[in-house]
């Protein structure tokens, strides 16, 4: 048998991307924001790209459409490039001094916390003394940053040094056990145990610290609390103890009694709820609770009212970690019976101004005496820059014809509302524009755009539908419905045989926002509901939507007493 190296020939078809090729697909999937800082690194590497002061006219080609019909029916989609700038005397007028009231008012207030139960940490302070003092470093931390700064403030007295002591755990120790614990809390405050894998390795690893493999046990339930080593346990208690309560905890119900018994004047039969019913609490069980508590109805009703002081979050009020904010990209407007689509982000306007630098590209053609490295140097920045402009413009065209074709293809959604959104696909809009599926996926990726019902991800207009069954013979649609599948194409069959999911999805919100709060609508009812508008729609499917995408709770929890 010959092992040895062998020489053959084969024949084989390969795709090779080119580095343009690479660099176009990546600022095309870049969002907003990426771009801003991208535009900026390349700026202070490649010192062949300048950007202008100003912004050059634009000179695009505006395409030619025909007007709508005085009838008001929008009988041709007419697109065309605006100008960043054209929009700009609507917004607002200097010389006359308008400024937009609720903008005003927004300046004024700087929150609309008024009516939150809990104080918005994230919401400026309206002592502006305050705001000047807090250190700008301390804005954007997060969660574990601010329990990590509250661990370092913690002192423990002398005689919890001396347990600690006994327990063979020095305070230095202790203090990594509560650094431990703040390393597993979720986003929400809660604890959450480690994967499966880390504890087999904790296990079969007889170096690692048997108080964290105890720790973890009780985050699992394991073992109880009570039960635990004395370490252990003060770790809990001194993390449960920081700042806003019930952080540390290992479910809703252990944060709710954390945050109770710092309640001053919490009742002690609501803290007894907590304790002792509390699936029973959260499926509105009132009548079992107060039989079980030998209790009234409606002592049970006042005591779950205190329930409002308590967050179900804790978490979420001390992270002051920075929200990512919605940057429009793209803008619909309707204007003298056509739709306009255009650019309307900053990023747009930097790529407009970016240009090669001529007194560098001129030493290549005037004769200047350059040594090879040199040349080759100037050249290959050169080359670098134009392909960054190149595939930064070709990012904002593609956004715009893209753009065009889901206007063009959803005309009863930019006239009437998003109720009427068709069921559409990402290769309806690549077959359009003739491009690939990938740069349609990437295009509509974490861009936004701006209509007159609101501001959409370009995404959202990719949606399911429902095949209406048996629609005209009047049966009911079949149970195998499978609405949150791939997206059925609403021109295979004509229109009336496929309801859009966005309809159905905003048909059961209404319902739901309109029912009888004591007699809330169930699954089947909202099923019936919507075959009394035409719309067939299987039980199930109902519930999909419910609870899937608009995360309304089942009727039983929607009860009110």
């Amino acid at each position: 048998m010959n092992l040895g190296m062998q020489i053959g020939q084969s024949q084989r078809l390969e795709q090779n991307i080119s580095p343009q090729m690479l660099q176009a697909a990546a600022i095309l999937q870049k969002t907003s924001q990426e771009l801003d800082i991208a535009i900026n690194e390349e700026l202070s590497a490649n010192p062949l790209l300048e950007m202008d002061d100003e912004v050059p006219e634009d000179t695009g080609a505006e395409e030619s459409a025909d007007d709508s019909g005085d009838d008001g029916e929008i009988r041709e989609m007419d697109f065309e490039s605006g100008n960043l700038e054209d929009t700009a005397d609507h917004d607002y007028d200097i010389s006359d001094n308008v400024i937009d009231t609720d903008m005003e008012r927004r300046l004024t207030d700087g929150s609309y916390d008024e009516d939150a139960p809990f104080k918005d940490l994230n919401a400026p302070s309206k002592d502006a003394s305050d705001e000047w003092d807090r250190p700008q470093k301390d804005r954007d931390k997060s969660l574990q940053d601010n329990l990590r700064d509250q661990l370092r403030d913690w002192n423990g007295n002398s005689l919890l040094v001396e347990q600690l002591k006994d327990e063979g755990c020095s305070e230095e120790h202790f203090r990594t056990l509560v650094q431990y614990l703040i390393d597993s809390l979720d986003e929400d405050g809660f604890l959450q145990g480690a994967p499966d894998e880390v504890m087999v390795k904790m296990a079969a690893d007889r170096g690692e610290d048997k108080f964290i493999v105890e720790m973890e046990r009780v985050i699992r339930d394991e073992i109880p609390l009570e039960s635990a080593s004395m370490p252990v346990a003060e770790a809990f208690h001194v993390l449960q103890g920081f700042t806003p309560r019930g952080i540390g905890a290992r479910g809703m119900q252990e944060s709710f009694i954390i945050q109770a018994q710092y309640v001053e004047g919490f009742p002690e039969l609501t803290l007894r709820i907590l304790k002792e019913h509390f699936d029973d609490l959260m499926e509105l069980r009132y009548p079992k609770i107060a039989k079980a508590l030998s209790v009234p109805v409606d002592e049970v009703l006042k005591a779950v009212r205190y329930i409002s002081k308590l967050t179900p979050h804790p978490g979420r009020l001390i992270s002051n970690a920075p929200t990512q904010i919605k940057q429009v990209d793209l803008r619909v407007e309707r204007k003298g019976g056509r739709f306009e689509v255009e650019c309307t982000q900053d990023s747009w306007k930097k790529v407009k101004r970016l240009h090669v630098n001529k007194l560098y590209a001129d030493m290549l053609t005037d004769g200047s005496k350059l040594d090879k490295e040199t040349r080759e140097y100037i050249l290959n920045n050169k080359r670098k820059a134009e392909e960054f402009i190149s595939a930064a413009n070709n990012r904002f065209s593609t956004m715009e014809l893209v753009m065009r074709a889901i206007v063009k293809r959803q005309p009863a959604f930019f006239k009437n509302g998003p109720a009427f959104l068709k069921p559409m696909v990402l290769q309806d809009i690549a077959s359009e524009v003739k491009r690939d599926l990938s740069t349609i996926s990437r295009v509509t990726n974490g861009k936004y755009v701006e209509t007159p019902f609101g501001i959409f991800e370009l995404k959202d207009f990719f949606t399911s539908g429902v095949r209406q069954q048996g629609k005209r013979a009047g049966v009911q649609p079949a149970a195998e419905d499978a609405p949150l599948g791939p997206a059925v194409n609403a021109g295979e069959e004509g229109d009336e045989d496929v309801v859009g999911s966005a309809r159905i999805l905003e048909a059961i919100k209404d319902l739901v926002d309109g029912e009888n709060k004591k007699k809330p609508l169930s699954d089947q009812a909202i099923a019936d509901a919507l075959a009394a508008q035409g719309i067939q729609v299987a039980r199930r499917t109902v519930a999909k939507y419910r609870e899937e995408r608009l995360k309304i709770l089942p009727a039983r929890q929607r009860k009110l007493l």
